[in-house]
C-alpha cells in the first residue's frame, strides 16, 4: 500500500495516527469489517468499495489474505471508528489513491485509478511467426498512474496495464475492473473475480473468462506491477 506516513505497531500495541491518514476501499466486493484485528473475527458488515474511511488505530499483526498458493496479500489491521460502524479492517482492501467510482452494470461499481490522459501513441511493427511477417500495431495511453497498451495481433488482442505506483495488492483488485464480466442471477448481478491458478517465477496466473484465454499479473525488473490479458473472440 502506498501509505507514506502511515505508522505501524506490533500485534500487541497500537497508537494514534492522524486524520491525515484517509484511505478509501477498493475491493470491488467491499472491505470486511472485523470485532478484532484478526482474520479468524467475527465478521461486522462490508464497507462498500470507494468509501473513504480515516484510520484511528493501526495494529500490525502480520496476517495475510490467502488467495492460492503462491498469492498472498500481505498487509496490516486499520482501526476504524465513526458513527456507522466500528472494528479492523485488513489494509489490503484499501488504498491511499483516490478512485473514480464507476457504474458498469445496475448498480454495480468499479473503482478506476487510471487518473487523468497525459498522453497518447499509436506504434507499428513487424514480427514474424511462423516464419510469415505480420504487422503489429500498438496505441499506447498514458494517464498519472497507468500505461495502457492495446496490441492487435489479427485475430486475438491483448490489454496490458502497468501500475507506476501500485503495490501487488492494490493491483489484484484491478483484475476486475478493465473489462468486467457480470454474472446475472436470480438472486442479483454479481462481479466475477479471475480464479487464480498458480504463480510462475515473477507471474501470478489467473483463468480467463469467456473470450478471454488468460490473465495475468508480471513483476517486472523495476518492483512495478503490470496485468495482461489476452482475448480471442
Amino acid at each position: 500500500m502506498n501509505s507514506e506516513g502511515l505508522k505501524t505497531t506490533t500485534s500487541n500495541s497500537s497508537k494514534e495516527i492522524s486524520d491525515n491518514n484517509t484511505f478509501f476501499v477498493i475491493n470491488v466486493f467491499g472491505a470486511q469489517l472485523y470485532e478484532k484485528p484478526s482474520l479468524g473475527s467475527k465478521l461486522i458488515t462490508r464497507i462498500t468499495v470507494g468509501e473513504r474511511i480515516v484510520a484511528e488505530k493501526i495494529v500490525e499483526t502480520k496476517q495475510s489474505i490467502h488467495i492460492g498458493e503462491g498469492l498472498q496479500l500481505q498487509g496490516d489491521f486499520i482501526k476504524v471508528k465513526n458513527q456507522f460502524y466500528s472494528g479492523f479492517i485488513h489494509s489490503s482492501d484499501l488504498t491511499t489513491f483516490r478512485p473514480q467510482l464507476e457504474s458498469i452494470y445496475d448498480g454495480i461499481m468499479i473503482p478506476n485509478f487510471k487518473g487523468r490522459v497525459k498522453s497518447k501513441k499509436t506504434e507499428k511493427r513487424i514480427e514474424k511467426f511462423n516464419d510469415k511477417p505480420y504487422e503489429i500495431i500498438e496505441d499506447i495511453t498514458t494517464y498519472d498512474n497507468v500505461i495502457y497498451t492495446y496490441t492487435d495481433f489479427n485475430d486475438c488482442f491483448e490489454n496490458t496495464y502497468l501500475y507506476k505506483h501500485m503495490t501487488l495488492h492494490e493491483v489484484y483488485h484491478q483484475l476486475p475492473v478493465h473489462d468486467p464480466k457480470i454474472d446475472i442471477t436470480l438472486k442479483g448481478n454479481f462481479i466475477l473475480m479471475p480464479e487464480f491458478i498458480e504463480k510462475k517465477d515473477n507471474q501470478y496466473i489467473f483463468k480467463g473468462i469467456g473470450i478471454t484465454r488468460s490473465i495475468t499479473i508480471l513483476e517486472n525488473q523495476d518492483g512495478l506491477f503490470l496485468i495482461a490479458s489476452l482475448d480471442c473472440p
